[in-house]
């Protein structure tokens, strides 16, 4: 079974002969689902938050919500360590919600504690939109928060888009409706075609952080990024560079006409305690919400 599965899913043509490590792969990915059913039920995830600032002054404009999962035996796990298997487990969509409210949460502590135009980024997951009622989740969250619209970023991935285009479009347009910002995730690392950002409801482009690295030793990812810079002033959407660790990256990104960035150079990714701390914001950790 576990052979044949792996078979059809690296296409036809091909065959698997079945070893005891496929077994103990697929018995790896069970036990690790277990493990994200539990965390669930046991609040075992936490949100981080990396700075997003204006890359003329330094000034604080945002920050992006980044899932991490303090593991009762293995420490505090970034998502490389599980998101694959979450996205794939039925409390995907659960946990989509849980980061949203707890986003939300703390930007309206952060907007009225000493960052009056914070705005929050908030990844979508795949789960959540084939549920189909992400515009009324994400609405319902706003109204529970008290965050205006114009607090919340939702990032989409190439991925999300041409999986579930057929779903994804409306509520998006609905939420666009609303105030809310659409951000374009790790835009030109993909196969998206030109034509997705003439259809969708987009408001901001984020240039990868490989185009950012690469960008001061390579005359290719140097044009990639200014093309980006030059689509997004031609759709007029908002431009973040993400990955910037240098202050050449830096001084390069602003020559270009680049206004906001985040990366190492500003902030890790950090508790919530941390970023208040580094800002000097009133109000640390949001009140944990419960899983709903």
């Amino acid at each position: 079974g576990i052979a044949l599965h792996q078979a059809k899913a690296e296409g036809r043509r091909c065959h698997r002969v079945y070893r005891p490590a496929l077994r103990e792969a697929a018995q790896q990915v069970r036990l690790l689902r277990g493990a994200l059913h539990d965390a669930v039920r046991l609040g075992e995830f936490v949100l981080f938050y990396q700075p997003q600032v204006s890359l003329a002054d330094g000034s604080l404009v945002g920050a992006e919500a980044l899932l991490r999962w303090r593991h009762p035996r293995d420490g505090l796990l970034a998502p490389a360590a599980f998101l694959a298997t979450l996205e794939s487990s039925s409390c995907a969509a659960e946990v989509g919600d849980w980061v949203l409210e707890q986003a939300c949460r703390q930007a309206v502590r952060w907007r009225a504690g000493g960052a009056p135009g914070f705005r929050i980024g908030v990844n979508l997951s795949a789960a959540q939109f084939q549920r189909g009622d992400i515009a009324e989740t994400v609405a319902r969250t706003l109204v529970r928060t008290g965050l205006p619209p114009a607090g919340l970023e939702l990032e989409i991935t190439e991925t999300i888009v041409l999986r579930h285009d057929d779903v994804a479009l409306a509520p998006l347009a609905r939420l666009r409706a609303l105030g809310v910002g659409i951000a374009f995730d790790d835009y030109g690392t993909g196969y998206a075609s030109l034509s997705l950002l003439k259809r969708y409801p987009l408001t901001r482009l984020k240039i990868d952080r490989s185009f950012v690295t690469g960008m001061t030793s390579s005359r290719r990812d140097e044009t990639i990024v200014r093309a980006i810079l030059q689509l997004g002033h031609g759709f007029k959407l908002d431009v973040i560079a993400e990955g910037i660790e240098t202050e050449r990256e830096h001084a390069r990104l602003r020559a270009k006409g680049c206004r906001e960035g985040q990366g190492f150079l500003f902030g890790r990714p950090m508790p919530a305690e941390a970023f208040a701390a580094l800002y000097g914001l009133d109000g640390g950790a949001a009140v944990p919400a419960a899983a709903q």
